[in-house]
């Protein structure tokens, strides 16, 4: 089986990390660039770990002979605490009694554990949990090109927050999050919105389910009078992401600057189940069932929003419109009455 350390435990103070191993558990914490050499120092360094009374017969330095039993203390829950040194143990003071550990070369644990799951440092400021599948890859050594994939991964992520905030700094002063801008563009406002689409294009090309750069692409889209590239990009994102409420509004809003009425209908009631109880949303469905010849459910709707918030200035307005279109002392409004 090997030489194994075999002591008790000492209350002592120590400061982290106190060794190399402990160093690079802080480093890997932060840095994917940093796990592998924290795997690499794991697999050969001297571990300790909790043993009971009854595995020790004295201490010091001894060699146990093969198939020998050694009994593990572990948690309630099955895993295993292990530590990078002997100081470890008395982290936080948690540990009061007095135990028995062993020290051995992780490779060794390991392998002698099989199937179990270590919690590496379990007091500590820095810990890690080691399940099976991660232990068996450190031994056949496939981890190395798990961390790469991982590497990969977080560099592509950083690639795209860089382009996301700086294609969402070109939209800055130009876009409203939540309505429509109609003053005229210059020719350098144009180029920063086109540019801005652009960026967020390729941001799709590494997340293709960026929800939020289909809308922000659609808000640019919006902002040049490019309704129906605005709306395809909306419509995706509504398939996306199923709880935003705005993303079926500026939907709607876009259908009906392409004078689609049954689209129109279709996101203005969807924005309400999103969000049920906005009488902002009510206003703007009644609308669009005004023009959509729904007189009734119209009223019906308007009076609803009334009741939620007698104040609001548009729904009032709104009220008043169809009160008159069902008198008949104004004629139906169309799509750009609906929409300004």
């Amino acid at each position: 089986m090997g030489l194994f350390d075999l002591f008790k435990k000492k209350k002592t103070i120590s400061s982290f990390p106190e060794n190399e191993l402990e160093q690079s558990l802080m480093q890997a914490a932060s840095s994917v660039a940093a796990q592998k050499e924290f795997y690499q120092k794991l697999l050969w360094s001297q571990l300790y770990v909790l043993t009971g009374k009854e595995s020790v017969t004295k201490e010091g330095v001894q060699v146990l002979e093969k198939d020998t039993t050694v009994q593990l203390v572990a948690f309630e829950g099955g895993q295993i605490p292990v530590f990078t040194s002997a100081n470890r143990i008395n982290d936080k003071g948690i540990v009061k009694e007095e135990l028995y550990y062993m020290s051995l070369k992780a490779q060794d644990l390991f392998g002698m554990a099989k199937g179990a799951t270590f919690v590496l440092n379990p007091y500590s400021p820095y810990g890690k949990e080691l399940i099976p599948e991660e232990i068996e890859c450190l031994l056949n050594g496939t981890i190395y090109a798990k961390i790469e994939e991982k590497e990969a991964e977080a560099k592509k992520y950083q690639d795209f927050n860089a382009l996301f905030e700086k294609a969402a700094r070109r939209q800055e002063d130009l876009i409203l999050l939540d309505g429509y801008r109609r003053k005229p563009l210059g020719s350098a406002e144009r180029e920063r919105l086109e540019a801005s689409i652009s960026d967020f294009q390729k941001c799709l090309e590494i997340l293709p389910v960026h929800w939020q750069s289909m809308v922000l692409m659609a808000k640019a889209y919006q902002r040049m009078e490019r309704h129906e590239e605005a709306l395809q990009q909306l419509e995706t994102a509504f398939h996306i992401e199923k709880e935003n409420h705005s993303i079926p509004l500026e939907a709607s809003l876009e259908a009906m600057h392409l004078n689609d009425i049954n689209k129109a209908l279709f996101y203005s009631e969807e924005s309400l189940k999103r969000k049920p109880d906005s009488f902002a949303l009510m206003g703007n469905h009644a609308m669009n069932l005004l023009v959509a010849g729904k007189d009734n459910e119209a009223k019906e709707m308007i009076e609803k929003a009334i009741q939620l918030n007698p104040q609001d200035a548009v729904n009032k307005n709104i009220a008043a419109v169809v009160k008159d279109v069902l008198s008949g002392n104004r004629v139906r409004p169309g799509f750009k009455d609906a929409i300004n």
